[in-house]
């Protein structure tokens, strides 16, 4: 497997957590429609009903964008309606997660320090511990086997 350096591994880290950092990737609603399965007239009404909301919204009301978070919503609720929920219900389950979320983005954005490719998967460092600074959590993801979190003394 060919080894990453330490400086482009810290340039990609950098991109990743730069655009974590952006809220401003928009989608159209057709877009949103295709990607989802949920019909335009479906998220139109789901809008009226104050379930979603766009980002951005024409002034004649015409044209919506939305975020990737707002897809993911979408998509989410869409999962619950397909196993029988309500829509109410659908959307209730669906904001409660949607502080978990949120707590992921942090997780990733604030504590991914790098990612080294190893034999099947890859390493992510995802830094010190609060007591023990020389100490690093490394969460070791390969393919068709559970991740694994260990500690390591640099």
């Amino acid at each position: 497997m060919k080894e990453t350096s330490p400086l482009a591994n810290r340039d990609f880290i950098l991109r990743i957590k730069e655009i974590m950092k952006q809220d401003n990737f928009l989608l159209g609603i057709g877009d949103i429609s295709r990607a989802t399965g949920v019909s335009q007239r479906k998220l139109r009404y789901w809008e009226e009903r104050k379930y979603i909301k766009p980002a951005k919204c024409s002034a004649d009301g015409q044209h919506r964008k939305y975020t990737y978070f707002t897809m993911a919503k979408i998509s989410l609720i869409q999962s619950y309606l397909a196993t029988g929920y309500t829509l109410k219900a659908a959307v209730a389950k669906t904001k409660a997660h949607d502080q978990v979320a949120a707590a992921i983005h942090k997780l990733v954005k604030e504590r991914l320090v790098d990612i080294n490719p190893i034999k099947n998967g890859y390493q992510f460092d995802l830094g010190s511990l609060a007591d023990q600074p020389q100490t690093h959590v490394l969460a070791i993801i390969k393919v068709d086997q559970p991740t694994q979190l260990i500690l390591k003394k640099n």
